[in-house]
This record gives C-alpha cells, sequence and structure tokens, in this order.
C-alpha cells in the first residue's frame, strides 16, 4: 500500500511540474513516472502468474449462498464485575476459608 503514496506523490509531482514549473522538473519527473507505472505493471503480472503457478487461486470464487450459522449466546461469566458482586465475593470467599 505504501507504494500508492509514493506513486501519487510521482504523479502530483508531475503534474504540477508540466503545468507550472516546466523545464527540468518535466524531464525528470515524467520519465520517472513511466518508468515507477510500467515497473508496477511487470511486477502485478509477475506476481499473478506466480501465485497461479503455485496453486493459489488467481479467480474470484463463488461463495455459498446460505447464511452465516448463528453463534449460541455467551455463557455468563462466573466472575464478578461490579464493585458490589467483588465485595460480595471478597465476603463469601473469608467466610468460606474460616470453617
Amino acid at each position: 500500500m505504501w507504494f500508492y503514496t509514493v506513486l501519487l506523490i510521482f504523479v502530483l509531482l508531475g503534474l504540477a511540474g508540466v503545468v507550472f514549473l516546466g523545464g527540468v522538473y518535466t524531464l525528470v519527473l515524467v520519465p520517472l513516472l513511466v518508468i515507477v507505472l510500467v515497473s508496477a505493471a511487470a511486477y502485478m503480472l509477475w506476481a499473478r502468474s506466480m501465485a497461479g503457478s503455485a496453486g493459489a487461486e488467481t479467480e474470484a470464487s463463488h461463495t455459498a449462498d446460505r447464511p452465516l450459522p448463528r453463534r449460541s449466546p455467551r455463557q455468563p461469566t462466573r466472575t464478578p464485575s461490579t464493585p458490589e458482586g467483588l465485595a460480595d465475593a471478597r465476603l463469601e470467599s473469608a467466610r468460606t476459608t474460616e470453617e
């Protein structure tokens, strides 16, 4: 994803060079942009072909039309979560250890 940020910066700089600055900036940034675009396209094609030869899916697959399974409701936890519940649990624990 960082590549798109760099590409956007080059495109904006190239457009600024063509429209406002001209000259050296155009001579440097526009060919650099072309090199970046061609290398990105070549890399995407190469990566897709390598993924296909490695056995990965290269086309989108159809998913099942059935709905997702429903999850069972979560069981309530045994640990109290309120301050009153914690105090009651401590008192109960203290009573059971005294006996």
